[in-house]
Protein backbone atom coordinates (compact mmCIF):
# COMPACT_ATOMS: atom_id res chain seq x y z
CA UNK A 1 0.00 0.00 0.00
CA UNK A 2 2.73 2.54 1.05
CA UNK A 3 4.38 2.04 -2.21
CA UNK A 4 0.94 2.41 -4.20
CA UNK A 5 0.87 5.82 -2.75
CA UNK A 6 4.36 6.47 -3.44
CA UNK A 7 3.70 5.61 -6.84
CA UNK A 8 1.05 7.73 -7.08
CA UNK A 9 2.29 10.77 -5.31
CA UNK A 10 5.45 10.69 -8.02
CA UNK A 11 3.09 10.39 -10.95
CA UNK A 12 0.99 13.43 -9.81
CA UNK A 13 3.72 15.65 -9.70
CA UNK A 14 5.06 14.62 -13.15
CA UNK A 15 4.11 17.73 -15.27
CA UNK A 16 2.47 16.69 -18.83
CA UNK A 17 1.38 18.88 -21.41
CA UNK A 18 -0.66 17.53 -23.83
CA UNK A 19 -1.27 18.63 -27.93
CA UNK A 20 -4.73 19.98 -26.46
CA UNK A 21 -3.11 22.31 -24.04
CA UNK A 22 -1.50 24.85 -26.65
CA UNK A 23 -3.14 27.97 -27.27
CA UNK A 24 -2.86 30.07 -30.57
CA UNK A 25 0.03 32.66 -29.24
CA UNK A 26 1.90 30.60 -27.41
CA UNK A 27 5.82 30.28 -28.42
CA UNK A 28 7.71 26.92 -28.35
CA UNK A 29 11.09 27.38 -27.55
CA UNK A 30 13.97 24.78 -28.71
CA UNK A 31 17.05 23.65 -27.24
CA UNK A 32 18.11 21.99 -30.29
CA UNK A 33 21.76 20.04 -30.69
CA UNK A 34 23.25 21.29 -34.02
CA UNK A 35 26.83 23.36 -34.26
CA UNK A 36 25.09 26.46 -35.23
CA UNK A 37 22.61 25.63 -32.52
CA UNK A 38 25.25 25.61 -30.10
CA UNK A 39 26.97 28.88 -31.02
CA UNK A 40 23.04 30.59 -31.07
CA UNK A 41 22.46 29.55 -27.14
CA UNK A 42 26.26 30.21 -26.16
CA UNK A 43 26.20 34.11 -27.57
CA UNK A 44 22.53 34.61 -26.37
CA UNK A 45 23.19 33.40 -22.65
CA UNK A 46 20.59 30.60 -22.82
CA UNK A 47 19.53 27.55 -23.70
CA UNK A 48 17.51 28.01 -26.77
CA UNK A 49 18.43 28.17 -30.45
CA UNK A 50 14.73 27.44 -32.39
CA UNK A 51 11.36 29.06 -31.74
CA UNK A 52 7.85 28.86 -33.29
CA UNK A 53 4.58 30.10 -32.41
CA UNK A 54 1.63 28.51 -32.84
CA UNK A 55 -1.28 29.49 -35.27
CA UNK A 56 -4.54 27.92 -36.09
CA UNK A 57 -6.63 28.14 -39.15
CA UNK A 58 -9.89 27.57 -37.44
CA UNK A 59 -9.56 24.24 -37.51
CA UNK A 60 -6.26 23.12 -36.20
CA UNK A 61 -3.39 23.77 -34.40
CA UNK A 62 0.36 24.49 -36.53
CA UNK A 63 3.42 25.85 -35.26
CA UNK A 64 4.47 28.46 -37.66
CA UNK A 65 8.52 29.45 -38.16
CA UNK A 66 10.81 30.40 -39.94
CA UNK A 67 13.22 27.29 -40.94
CA UNK A 68 14.18 27.24 -44.61
CA UNK A 69 11.47 29.97 -45.14
CA UNK A 70 8.48 30.84 -43.18
CA UNK A 71 5.78 27.71 -42.98
CA UNK A 72 3.72 26.12 -40.47
CA UNK A 73 3.35 22.62 -39.54
CA UNK A 74 1.43 20.20 -37.21
CA UNK A 75 2.65 20.99 -33.59
CA UNK A 76 3.38 17.04 -32.89
CA UNK A 77 5.70 17.29 -35.91
CA UNK A 78 7.74 20.27 -35.06
CA UNK A 79 7.81 18.88 -31.42
CA UNK A 80 9.96 16.09 -33.12
CA UNK A 81 13.02 18.42 -33.40
CA UNK A 82 14.00 17.42 -29.89
CA UNK A 83 12.89 16.75 -26.64
CA UNK A 84 13.92 19.92 -25.21
CA UNK A 85 11.85 22.86 -25.05
CA UNK A 86 9.83 25.20 -23.27
CA UNK A 87 6.02 26.62 -23.81
CA UNK A 88 5.97 30.19 -23.56
CA UNK A 89 2.09 31.82 -22.56
CA UNK A 90 2.12 35.56 -23.42
CA UNK A 91 1.37 37.62 -20.04
CA UNK A 92 -0.29 41.01 -22.48
CA UNK A 93 -3.53 40.90 -23.93
CA UNK A 94 -3.74 38.56 -27.29
CA UNK A 95 -6.88 38.96 -27.84
CA UNK A 96 -5.98 40.86 -31.57
CA UNK A 97 -3.35 38.04 -32.20
CA UNK A 98 -6.05 35.42 -31.58
CA UNK A 99 -8.85 37.16 -33.95
CA UNK A 100 -6.30 38.39 -37.37
CA UNK A 101 -3.05 36.30 -36.75
CA UNK A 102 -4.46 33.81 -39.54
CA UNK A 103 -5.23 36.51 -42.30
CA UNK A 104 -2.01 38.31 -41.43
CA UNK A 105 0.46 35.49 -41.33
CA UNK A 106 -0.67 34.12 -44.73
CA UNK A 107 -0.92 37.09 -46.32
CA UNK A 108 2.54 38.36 -45.16
CA UNK A 109 4.47 36.04 -43.80
CA UNK A 110 4.39 32.92 -45.05
CA UNK A 111 6.98 31.79 -47.61
CA UNK A 112 9.28 34.78 -46.77
CA UNK A 113 12.70 33.64 -47.22
CA UNK A 114 14.60 32.68 -44.16
CA UNK A 115 17.30 35.01 -43.21
CA UNK A 116 20.92 33.82 -43.43
CA UNK A 117 22.85 36.70 -42.52
CA UNK A 118 20.32 38.19 -39.73
CA UNK A 119 19.76 40.95 -40.97
CA UNK A 120 16.70 42.77 -39.41
CA UNK A 121 15.87 45.15 -42.41
CA UNK A 122 15.60 43.40 -45.46
CA UNK A 123 12.99 41.09 -46.95
CA UNK A 124 14.29 37.89 -44.87
CA UNK A 125 13.52 36.31 -41.46
CA UNK A 126 15.08 34.13 -39.10
CA UNK A 127 12.53 32.62 -36.78
CA UNK A 128 12.91 34.84 -33.45
CA UNK A 129 12.60 38.13 -35.90
CA UNK A 130 9.74 36.25 -37.35
CA UNK A 131 7.79 35.80 -34.47
CA UNK A 132 8.47 39.13 -32.54
CA UNK A 133 7.71 41.26 -35.97
CA UNK A 134 4.77 38.99 -36.68
CA UNK A 135 3.40 38.62 -32.70
CA UNK A 136 4.05 42.34 -31.46
CA UNK A 137 2.28 43.65 -34.73
CA UNK A 138 -1.09 42.44 -32.57
CA UNK A 139 0.46 42.46 -29.02
CA UNK A 140 2.67 45.56 -28.61
CA UNK A 141 4.86 43.76 -26.37
CA UNK A 142 6.18 45.96 -23.13
CA UNK A 143 9.66 44.15 -22.16
CA UNK A 144 10.48 42.34 -25.01
CA UNK A 145 12.53 44.16 -27.32
CA UNK A 146 15.01 43.74 -30.37
CA UNK A 147 18.83 45.70 -29.67
CA UNK A 148 22.00 45.97 -31.11
CA UNK A 149 23.63 42.43 -31.55
CA UNK A 150 26.39 40.92 -30.78
CA UNK A 151 28.82 38.19 -31.91
CA UNK A 152 32.09 38.64 -30.20
CA UNK A 153 32.19 35.60 -27.98
CA UNK A 154 32.30 33.27 -31.10
CA UNK A 155 33.39 35.88 -33.78
CA UNK A 156 35.79 33.33 -35.67
CA UNK A 157 32.48 30.88 -36.17
CA UNK A 158 30.33 33.74 -37.14
CA UNK A 159 32.90 35.12 -39.61
CA UNK A 160 32.76 31.64 -41.49
CA UNK A 161 29.02 31.35 -41.34
CA UNK A 162 27.80 34.75 -42.61
CA UNK A 163 27.98 35.77 -46.21
CA UNK A 164 28.38 39.54 -45.30
CA UNK A 165 30.12 39.23 -42.21
CA UNK A 166 28.78 38.44 -38.63
CA UNK A 167 25.83 41.65 -38.34
CA UNK A 168 27.46 43.02 -35.12
CA UNK A 169 25.52 45.90 -33.55
CA UNK A 170 23.29 45.48 -35.89
CA UNK A 171 19.05 45.09 -34.30
CA UNK A 172 18.10 41.53 -33.67
CA UNK A 173 16.53 39.50 -30.76
CA UNK A 174 16.75 35.75 -30.46
CA UNK A 175 15.04 32.78 -28.69
CA UNK A 176 16.49 33.15 -25.73
CA UNK A 177 15.37 37.07 -25.10
CA UNK A 178 11.50 35.50 -25.05
CA UNK A 179 12.15 33.27 -23.10
CA UNK A 180 13.79 36.12 -20.26
CA UNK A 181 10.93 38.47 -20.81
CA UNK A 182 8.33 39.07 -18.96
CA UNK A 183 5.62 39.60 -21.70
CA UNK A 184 6.00 35.81 -21.21
CA UNK A 185 5.50 32.74 -18.57
CA UNK A 186 6.64 29.55 -18.99
CA UNK A 187 3.57 27.06 -18.81
CA UNK A 188 6.24 23.72 -19.56
CA UNK A 189 9.44 23.02 -19.61
CA UNK A 190 10.18 19.48 -20.70
CA UNK A 191 13.60 19.09 -18.87
CA UNK A 192 12.06 20.11 -15.12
Amino acid sequence: MKTMLTILTLLSSIQIFAFNDFQVGDVILLDLDCRSCQVIESESGGRFSHSGVVISDGRELFAAQSLGYVHHIPIKKFLTYTKKYVVLRPTINTSSFKKYHWEIYKREYYKTPFDDDYRWDDQTLYCSEFLYKFMNRFMNFKHLTSAPMDFTLNWDYWSHHFRNGPPQDIEGIAPNDFYRSTDFKVIFDSVK
